[in-house]
């Protein structure tokens, strides 16, 4: 699959505050290039997996 494909993302990013969107936004904007990105919900949480997660992003992709 390739950004194209991402039909669906959702993003979880732990202790979630407005300033964040500045280091999130870009990175993905980095992924999709020249590719309009899909749609992205954002989901603040308390933790992740592991203590030193503190994002995480889900892709949905539709392939042929």
């Amino acid at each position: 699959a390739t950004p194209s494909d991402v039909v669906r993302l959702r993003t979880y990013v732990v202790d979630h505050r407005p300033e964040k969107l500045g280091i999130i936004v870009p990175e993905i904007a980095k992924f999709y290039g020249e590719v309009d990105p899909a749609p992205n919900t954002l989901v603040g949480v308390a933790a992740l997996a592991l203590p030193d997660f503190l994002i995480e992003i889900e892709a949905t992709a539709a392939i042929s």
